[in-house]
């Protein structure tokens, strides 16, 4: 079976008591990830790595961590273009 949501993935884990020890968060939170539909960015090492070690993977999406932004580049003026 494919891991594709945080649901998913609590349960490859063995439930939210279990996630809840490995991350030393309440249930409560592990309940409050399971509506939200994403972990917190600072449990992805460590659910990762407890995935890793039961030979499952979690897609990166399900963690809320930001994505660096590119800068966007400027478009040359007619001077720059005309050189």
């Amino acid at each position: 079976m494919a891991i594709s949501t945080v649901e998913d993935t609590i349960e490859a884990l063995g439930g939210n008591a279990a996630v809840a020890e490995i991350t030393s968060n309440t249930i409560n939170a592990i309940y409050n990830w399971r509506a939200a539909g994403k972990f917190p960015a600072d449990t992805y090492l460590l659910l990762q790595n407890e995935l890793k070690s039961r030979g499952r993977i979690a897609p990166d999406s399900l963690w809320s961590m930001r994505r660096r932004r590119t800068k966007r580049k400027k478009a040359p003026s007619p001077a720059q273009r005309t050189a």
